[in-house]
């Protein structure tokens, strides 16, 4: 509750549960996504959102799990053919597939279901509107990010036809 009232800003959240490379890393992924003129806001619990046009573009999430703190990030991409296409041409398709948001039975989607992802059958993959996940990202994740962001933003940008990713 006394997150609701303070809606701290996330880099008070990064320095007071995180710690080592993984608060670096953290801090170095908030700071991008400021140098784009885009602001984490406050969305609920250690959980800010990322929106460019008022369109989101990724969520961070810090988080308690098996006694260690952690954080994810979750780009606002569906998997579809644009999105196949693009990963194909910036080489991240096993990122993706390293990174897939899997059902872990909270309730919505529980056993969650079957989807192809770059020709691969993947079972028990989450029903959420978000089909990646990258928890305790490294420089290597964090590229891919970076590029899902971009291609996000580049979505939003075009006003002539559908974004093929998820929007509220």
């Amino acid at each position: 509750m006394e997150q609701k009232n303070t809606r701290p800003r996330i880099e008070e959240s990064i320095l007071a549960l995180l710690n080592g490379e993984r608060q670096r890393i953290a801090l170095d992924f908030v700071s991008y996504v400021k140098s784009l003129r885009m602001t984490p806001q406050w969305a609920s619990v250690n959980s800010w959102a990322v929106s460019y046009k008022g369109k989101r573009v990724c969520y961070i999430k810090l988080v308690m799990r098996q006694g260690e703190n952690a954080w994810y990030i979750r780009p606002a991409v569906r998997y579809d053919e644009t999105l196949r296409r693009f990963c194909i041409e910036e080489q991240i398709e096993q990122q993706m597939l390293d990174n897939v948001h899997y059902c872990i039975r909270c309730g919505k989607c529980a056993p969650g279901i079957t989807v192809t992802f770059f020709d691969r059958t993947l079972e028990h993959v989450c029903c959420s509107p978000i089909d990646f996940e990258f928890h305790n990202p490294g420089e290597v994740e964090l590229a891919c990010v970076k590029k899902l962001i971009e291609y996000r933003r580049k979505c939003i940008g075009c006003k002539n036809r559908v974004s093929p990713v998820f929007s509220e």
